[in-house]
């Protein structure tokens, strides 16, 4: 069966270049990518060319055209919460997630403070264990 499912991974991507602490950005989306894999299930992962788009002199419009464009074709945005205060490219995913494209947001990490994150999250998890069991739960017609 081919996968209707389109994820797009959202989460502080250079806060942890800044802070020397790359891998925490991309252990979880290593996981779900092979996850999804496995399941014939189609990811965005932005870290994959953000290292590249660093060494570029690319006007910064260019990596909000294409979340856009990689937003406007998936069907469930993951959400990584930890470090979202440092991470406006992250705030802007949800916001145009839940509101534009009206798509659940399978979020893990720590609440939020704010009611106005917390508002675009259709269900919170501790970990990406715990989103990759809400997939198949949840979503899991769509690619067994």
């Amino acid at each position: 069966m081919v996968s209707k499912l389109f994820l797009y991974e959202a989460g502080a991507l250079t806060y942890h270049y800044k802070n020397n602490t790359f891998n925490l950005a991309l252990n979880w989306r290593d996981k779900l990518d092979k996850f999804a894999s496995d399941n014939n299930i189609k990811t965005f992962n932005p870290a994959k060319t953000y290292l590249i788009e660093r060494n570029h002199t690319y006007n910064p419009i260019i990596a909000v055209h294409q979340n856009k464009w990689y937003l406007d074709k998936s069907d469930i945005l993951i959400l990584d919460m930890n470090y979202i205060d440092y991470s406006p490219g992250t705030q802007w995913e949800c916001v145009y997630a839940s509101q534009v494209k009206r798509i659940p947001i399978i979020a893990f990490g720590k609440k939020h403070w704010s009611p106005h994150i917390m508002s675009g999250i259709s269900h919170l998890c501790k970990d990406i264990d715990e989103v990759i069991e809400v997939l198949i739960n949840m979503f899991g017609q769509s690619f067994s």
